[in-house]
């Protein structure tokens, strides 16, 4: 699909995405059109050299190579759970759902509960769902009901995090995985009327804005991982606190009540400390989304918002979010990329930003 000066491409059999500039396009159709490397070479003649030819087939040849590396679902062990991790106990409610969830330790708990600290709930004892994780002989383990999710190496602690909240995401708003597009790897916050999606690599300040603008008026629907439903292409509420780095902390305290009550959690030296910020549960649990942002915190920068390529979000955006490898779900995706407005903003004033933000909102609403 062409999306501007961009053709993005999906590759069923490895589930991948290839953001690729009209010229390669042109060249690529050719080549998968000629039958021989001759037959090449004579179609791009006017263009390029025959030298030139060859070194470009096996750019292609190669590309095409790791285009289509075979897509490996994740490895689960045939392992049954084993009920002496269960050495923690926390009781969680959400709405009308009950969650009970069993840790091994208090460092496996620092994987989930934390971002979800606020909804824990000793009172009650019933519960609808029953989740285990534990480590044993260096392998995280995550089951739901006694039926084994995912079995992973302890330095990949993030697949136990991302599978656990798909499958909390499905109990909440009562569906399936085969039911989503995809979880984003973005924060996404809500006027009450549509969402935008805020995307940004590590450092970049996305929960940061995140959680100013969930100061200024506007609710967050999900932080860090932002369900996009296949029925309606909306994005759901994800319970998740949203995660502070250290480097925020001086920024949020004055504008966060009760700030400085709210635990530091250290998980690993690569995050470094952070805080949990919980927000309230927006008025509905799906809104659309009208557009994607990338974050650009800039020191002393002056706040702008302008338009961005595909190719400068979808590298982002991809990177770290899961989506799925059924052939509508990919459709669907490139459809719904289609529908939305692609911004940059920089910004290093708070009170600017939340303005600007502001406006966009309000330039969708006048929109529909």
């Amino acid at each position: 699909m062409m999306f501007g000066d961009y053709w993005v491409l999906w590759y069923a059999i490895s589930n991948s995405y290839s953001i690729i500039n009209s010229e390669f396009k042109l060249f690529l159709d050719s080549y998968l059109a000629a039958n021989t490397q001759t037959e090449f070479s004579n179609t791009t003649s006017n263009q390029i050299s025959v030298s030139d030819s060859l070194k470009l087939s096996e750019t292609i040849h190669n590309y095409l190579k790791d285009c289509n590396n075979p897509y490996s679902p994740p490895y689960t062990s045939s392992d049954t759970l084993d009920t002496s991790h269960r050495n923690i106990t926390k009781h969680y409610v959400f709405g009308s759902k009950r969650v009970q969830i069993y840790y091994s330790s208090e460092l496996v708990l620092k994987t989930v509960h934390p971002a979800i600290a606020h909804y824990c709930n000793t009172s009650t004892k019933e519960t609808d769902v029953t989740f285990d994780i534990y480590l044993k002989h260096d392998k995280l383990y995550l089951f739901k009901n006694g039926e084994l999710l995912s079995c992973v190496p302890k330095r990949d602690y993030h697949l136990i995090q991302g599978k656990f909240i798909m499958q909390l995401l499905c109990e909440l708003h009562n569906k399936v995985e085969q039911d989503w597009i995809g979880t984003l790897h973005g924060s996404t916050i809500t006027d009450g009327n549509s969402s935008i999606l805020f995307v940004g690599k590590s450092g970049k300040g996305k929960s940061t804005l995140s959680a100013l603008l969930a100061t200024n008026g506007f609710e967050l629907l999900a932080d860090d991982v932002s369900p996009l439903l296949s029925e309606n292409q909306h994005i759901y509420y994800n319970p998740s606190s949203i995660s502070i780095k250290e480097g925020a902390f001086n920024l949020l305290q004055p504008l966060v009540k009760n700030f400085e009550e709210l635990p530091i959690v250290e998980f690993n030296k690569t995050k470094g400390q952070l805080k949990y910020m919980p927000c309230a549960k927006p008025k509905q649990d799906h809104y659309p989304c009208r557009a994607i942002v990338l974050v650009n915190y800039k020191p002393e920068s002056d706040t702008i918002i302008e338009p961005i390529s595909i190719k400068h979000i979808l590298e982002t955006l991809i990177e770290d979010s899961w989506l799925s490898p059924n052939p509508k779900h990919a459709q669907q995706f490139l459809d719904w990329l289609q529908n939305v407005k692609l911004y940059e903003v920089t910004y290093s004033d708070t009170n600017s930003v939340c303005s600007q933000i502001s406006t966009l909102f309000k330039q969708f609403t006048h929109e529909n």
